[in-house]
């Protein structure tokens, strides 16, 4: 095991949590007017650093996880005072949640909230919101209630992935008035990495992207703890569960590279440590998550032999070019990266298949504010791909049913006018699904 990191700026764009307005006062901006930041998007140029310092472990608190917990943490004692912690699955297309109670709102970009009530029985109401406000469902179900919860709650889902993706990114609901976290990986019982965010305001902390992959075979599991201004921990480690725990293998027969459409994550605020916006999670054969979110066809290249090799896969998803064509990069410098990734498959006995680059939608991405507009040219580039792509051996086109009369990103599909969502990761991961029963049969892969 490794006993140094090497110092690591890990950078996410992390999404708002909640702020409680006293409905007795004029809140400073109403719920109505706040949205998340666009935290799929991984451009230095449209997301908020968080920056974390790497500890060594003989810095750590190096504690095996099998060994006892430490006294809980008491809080301030007041009859009339509590923290609640309420949790809830997550709805499709909602941006973010409006919780009432007390007669107050509260505003929540994941699937829970922490927050401070007085009554006995307080009552709670929660609708799920689109970016525009509009209601996605009302009577939101709550899943949980915990009095006084002495760790935060995790809320990755990799439990429910085939395999989650080697670029982690941990998630969970932010423990009352933590000023940032600790987030500790394990792996086969021993710490292995060890993270301590810089500050970040509280209502925007809630998910964490690890910049460097997890590639060794082994029994994962990581936690994390709410820390105070001084760096000292002011909520226990949360608790080990199937949801925050995995395993990784070698070899891995089906791998998908990509950027953030493979990673995961959809609906602005949702991080990929969510499956319901995974294109993987709707195929029904396991397929190793290689995306990492930001990536341009040249990364890709770069870390080909760190991050595929160590999984000898049989046939390797390259889905790859969105952020090219929308950060002006010639379609032409995009396939020679292509053809260079093709290349390495074949001199290593691994197959290629390519998926054709999403569609944008500027009018959505204008909306939205959260990211740059595309070049007036991105249509032409785009093809340029396409056209290539699809004069290979394999290749999955997904081009038509994404698209809108226009050759635009089909409005229903994403939100942000970049990341498909639910439906159009689902559009996806059935394509592969149906190349791969054509490939296992001896049929026509090529579709």
């Amino acid at each position: 095991m490794m006993k140094f990191l090497p110092v690591l700026i890990a950078i996410v764009l992390s999404l708002a949590n909640f702020q409680i307005f006293d409905g007795n006062k004029n809140p400073l901006e109403p719920i109505e007017n706040k949205n998340p930041r666009n935290h799929l998007t991984q451009d230095s140029a449209n997301r908020q650093e968080v920056t974390a310092k790497v500890l060594s472990v003989s810095e750590a608190s190096s504690k095996n996880i099998d060994e006892p917990e430490e006294e809980p943490f008491a809080l301030d004692s007041d009859d009339n005072i509590r923290i609640i912690r309420l949790t809830w699955d997550v709805v499709p297309r909602a941006v973010k949640y409006k919780v009432s109670f007390e007669g107050q709102d509260a505003v929540s970009y994941t699937t829970g909230i922490e927050v401070q009530v007085r009554s006995n029985k307080p009552e709670f109401k929660i609708v799920a919101l689109d970016f525009n406000n509009k209601i996605v469902k009302h009577n939101v179900k709550i899943i949980s209630s915990e009095d006084n919860p002495l760790s935060p709650r995790t809320t990755t889902e990799f439990d429910k992935m085939s395999s989650p993706p080697v670029y982690l990114v941990y998630s969970w609901i932010p423990a009352w008035q933590a000023d940032h976290y600790e987030i500790q990986l394990f792996k086969d019982g021993e710490l292995y990495r060890d993270y301590l965010t810089d500050f970040h305001p509280k209502d925007d902390n809630f998910d964490f992207y690890d910049k460097i992959p997890v590639l060794e075979e082994g029994e994962y599991y990581w936690r994390v703890r709410g820390m105070d201004e001084f760096d000292e921990a002011l909520t226990n480690w949360s608790e080990k569960n199937a949801g925050n725990s995995f395993t990784v293998t070698s070899p891995e027969r089906f791998c998908a590279l990509g950027d953030s459409i493979t990673h995961g994550g959809g609906s602005i605020s949702v991080p990929p440590s969510t499956v319901v916006y995974n294109w993987e999670n709707y195929c029904d054969f396991p397929i190793k998550n290689l995306g990492k979110s930001g990536d341009t066809t040249y990364k890709l290249l770069d870390r080909f032999d760190e991050d595929v090799l160590p999984f000898s896969p049989e046939v390797l998803f390259i889905m790859a070019g969105v952020n090219d064509f929308r950060g002006n990069i010639l379609g032409w410098d995009s396939v020679m990266n292509l053809s260079e990734l093709r290349d390495k498959c074949e001199s290593h006995g691994i197959t290629p298949v390519f998926i054709t680059p999403t569609p944008l939608n500027p009018d959505l991405i204008r909306k939205v504010k959260f990211i740059e507009n595309p070049p007036y040219d991105w249509k032409e580039q785009r093809a340029y791909i396409c056209d290539w792509m699809k004069r290979q051996e394999h290749c999955i086109d997904i081009s038509e049913a994404l698209s809108d009369s226009n050759g635009n990103l089909r409005a229903d599909l994403a939100v942000d006018g970049l990341h498909p969502d639910a439906e159009g990761k689902k559009i996806i991961g059935q394509a592969v699904e149906n190349w791969l029963n054509n490939y296992l049969t001896g049929g026509n892969s090529n579709g």
